[in-house]
C-alpha cells in the first residue's frame, strides 16, 4: 500500500496545497514537479502563472517593470525575490516622482530627509517676513521654525517698538529667525543689523515711504558682468537707501527673465528669493515710477542720481550700529597664517549684512532646485540609510505618522546632507585678469589640511567652472566628490561666452543651487580674490558657520 507521501493528490489539490508557492516562483522561472506535468494541468497552471504576473504588473505598473518585493509563503514567514538594489531603486524612482508632482506621490511613505517641503516652507516664510494685519511686526519669537509658527501666536512677545536706525534703540528681542547660531557664530550685531534693514524695507504705510527705484548693474552698462559683481553692486545701493531713509526697490532682474520664473516672480528678484522689501511697497514704487511729480519732488530717485563709484570703493556704510567691523574676528587662514584684516573691514561687514538680507530665504522655485540638486548628489545615499531603518517587509510595511517633535522641532534642523560636508569652489578661467589663479591640486592642499584637524571629513560639494577641474577630482580616491550635472567650460572660453552658451535659465539655476549648497555645507574652501568666494563666505558668517573658518588659496579682492 503506498503511503500518503507517495500518493499522487488530483491536480485541484495539488494547487490547493501550493497556490501560495505558485505565487511565490510565478516570476522566478518556476518549473511545475512531475505530478503537474500532464497536458490540463500544464494548462491550467500556465493560465494560473499569468493572471499572477499580470496581477503584479499592473498593481505596480506606476514604478515600470522594476516590481517591489513580491510576498508569499505563509502568515508567519516571508521572502522576498529581489536585491537590496532594487529597494532602493525603487525608493528613488518613488522621491523622483515625489519632485516632479510638487507633493508626496503614491505609495511613498518613506519621507526622503533630504528634501524639504517647499510649499509649506514658502507659506512660513511669508508669515515671517509680512506684517500683521494691524501693521505690527511679523510674530518673531525666541522659538524657531515651525514651533515659533505654532506657538506664535498664544505668546506675550514684548515689541520694542518702530525704533529703527538709531543708537538709543534698545537691543532686545526678538529678532529675525533667519540667522542661524549664537551671536558669537555669526559677525558682531548680525541679528540686530537684519532686523533694522528688515524695518527699512517694510514700513508700517508705504504710502508715505520714500524709494530708491534701482537698476541692476547689467542694466546700466553693455559689457559682461557677473552675477556676483551684480550682486556686489547692489548691496551698495541698499546702504544708499538706508542713510537717505528710503525703501530700496529693485527693477526687472535680467537673470529670472525666463520660462522658469513664472506668475508674478518673472523678471522679479523674487524667483530666487524673498522679496527686497515689502509687496505693497514695490507696488506702490513701480506705480510712482510713472509719475514725473514724484521724480521731481524727491519721492523717487534712481541708480543715475548717485556716482558710480558708491556702489563699488566708496559705499556710504551705515553708522547708525557704531563700528561693529572692529570686533570681527580673524577666521580666514592664508599660506598657513591667519588674516589680520581687510583694508576696508568696514565695507566688507555691511556687505555681508546687506547681501544676508537679499538672500535671508530662497523662494519656493529655488527651494525645489535645491531639492532636485541634493536628490541627484546625495538620492542614493539617502535611500540607503532610509532602507535601513524600516523593516525588510518594505514597501509592504507603512510607515508611521510623524510626531508632533518631528513635525515641529527636528524640522526647522533643514533637509539632510552627508556631513560634515566641504564646500569648495575653484575659480579659474579668464578670472586670472583679476587675480592670480591656483591649479586643483592646490584647493586639495587644503582639503588634506582640513582632515589631518577633521579625520571623518570626506564629502567635498565642488563648485567651479571648469570641466578640468571635475575632471582631475576623480584621481583624489579618498574623497567623495558632489557637484551639479552641468556643462562647464573647457580651455580659454571666456565666461561671457561660457554663460552665453548655457543659456539664462540653467546660469542662473545654476549659480544660486551652488551657492546655497556652499553656504549650507560645515566648512569652506576657496579663494578670497574671488567675488563669489567672498559672498559664500559672507553668507556663512551670518548663519552661524563663521567659526568653522575659511581656507583661502589667495588674498582678498581690493574692490571688495
Amino acid at each position: 500500500m503506498e503511503s500518503p507521501r507517495d500518493t499522487k493528490p488530483p491536480c485541484f489539490t495539488v494547487f490547493a496545497w501550493r497556490g501560495r508557492e505558485l505565487q511565490q516562483h510565478a516570476l522566478n522561472g518556476w518549473r511545475p514537479p512531475v505530478e503537474l506535468q500532464g497536458p490540463w494541468c500544464f494548462m491550467i497552471i500556465t493560465l494560473l502563472c499569468m493572471i499572477i504576473l499580470f496581477d503584479n504588473v499592473n498593481k505596480y505598473a506606476p514604478y515600470g517593470f522594476l516590481a517591489p518585493v513580491i510576498y508569499a509563503g505563509t502568515d508567519n514567514a516571508t521572502s522576498e525575490i529581489h536585491s537590496d538594489d532594487n529597494r532602493v531603486r525603487i525608493l528613488l524612482d518613488l522621491w523622483s516622482k515625489t519632485l516632479d508632482q510638487g507633493a508626496r506621490a503614491a505609495g511613498s511613505d518613506i519621507p526622503a530627509p533630504h528634501f524639504q517641503d517647499c510649499k509649506k516652507s514658502s507659506e512660513d516664510f511669508t508669515r515671517l517676513d509680512s506684517r500683521q494685519h494691524d501693521g505690527r511686526r511679523p510674530l518673531w519669537t525666541l522659538w524657531k521654525g515651525a514651533l515659533g509658527l505654532e506657538l506664535g501666536g498664544g505668546l506675550s512677545v514684548e515689541d520694542d517698538g518702530e525704533e529703527m536706525l538709531s543708537t538709543k534703540a534698545r537691543l532686545q528681542g526678538p529678532y529675525p529667525p533667519w540667522i542661524q547660531g549664537g551671536d558669537e557664530d555669526n559677525l558682531p550685531l548680525t541679528r540686530r543689523a537684519q532686523r533694522d534693514i528688515w524695518l527699512n524695507q517694510h514700513p508700517r504705510n508705504c504710502s508715505s515711504a520714500k524709494f530708491l527705484l534701482a537698476d541692476w548693474e547689467s542694466q546700466k552698462t553693455r559689457s559682461s558682468i557677473g552675477v556676483g559683481a551684480e550682486l556686489v553692486a547692489m548691496t551698495g545701493l541698499l546702504a544708499v537707501a538706508l542713510r537717505e531713509g528710503r525703501v530700496l526697490v529693485t527693477k526687472d532682474y535680467h537673470g529670472a527673465n525666463h520660462s522658469g520664473c513664472t506668475g508674478s516672480s518673472h523678471s522679479r528678484w523674487s524667483c530666487y528669493f524673498a522679496a527686497e522689501a515689502s509687496n505693497e511697497c514695490i507696488d506702490r514704487a513701480l506705480k510712482l515710477s510713472m509719475l514725473k511729480s514724484a521724480w521731481r519732488e524727491g519721492i523717487l530717485t534712481s541708480s543715475k542720481n548717485y556716482p558710480p563709484f558708491i556702489v563699488w570703493k566708496e559705499v556710504p556704510v551705515p553708522t547708525t550700529w557704531g563700528r561693529p567691523w572692529e570686533s570681527i574676528q580673524r577666521t580666514v587662514e592664508l599660506d598657513g597664517s591667519l588674516l589680520s584684516g581687510y583694508k576696508a573691514q568696514d565695507r566688507r561687514w555691511w556687505r555681508t549684512q546687506a547681501l544676508r538680507y537679499l538672500m535671508r530665504s530662497p523662494s519656493e522655485n529655488l527651494c525645489n532646485l535645491l531639492n532636485r540638486a541634493r536628490h541627484d548628489a546625495f538620492g542614493v545615499k539617502a535611500a540607503e540609510i532610509a532602507l535601513d531603518l524600516v523593516p525588510r517587509e518594505w514597501p509592504k510595511y507603512a510607515q508611521p505618522e510623524r510626531t508632533p517633535i518631528e513635525k515641529l522641532v527636528w524640522s526647522s534642523l533643514g533637509p539632510w546632507i552627508p556631513r560634515p560636508l566641504v564646500s569648495m569652489h575653484v575659480r579659474q578661467g579668464d578670472k586670472g585678469s583679476e587675480m592670480r589663479v591656483f591649479a586643483f591640486p592646490e584647493y586639495m592642499k587644503l582639503a588634506e589640511h582640513l582632515k589631518r584637524a577633521f579625520p571623518h571629513v570626506r564629502g567635498i560639494w565642488l563648485s567651479t567652472e571648469m570641466e578640468n577641474v571635475v575632471e582631475e577630482s576623480r584621481s583624489y580616491t579618498d574623497w567623495n566628490f558632489y557637484f551639479t550635472n552641468i556643462t562647464r567650460q573647457s580651455g580659454s572660453t571666456s565666461m561671457a561666452a561660457y554663460m552665453a552658451q548655457l543659456g539664462k535659465r540653467r546660469n542662473f539655476d545654476n549659480a544660486f543651487v551652488n551657492l546655497l549648497m556652499a553656504a549650507e555645507s560645515d566648512f569652506f574652501i576657496g579663494a578670497l580674490g574671488s567675488t563669489w568666494s567672498c559672498i559664500i563666505d559672507g553668507l556663512r558668517m551670518t548663519s552661524g558657520k563663521t567659526m568653522s573658518g575659511f581656507l583661502t588659496v589667495n588674498p582678498i579682492n581690493e574692490l571688495l
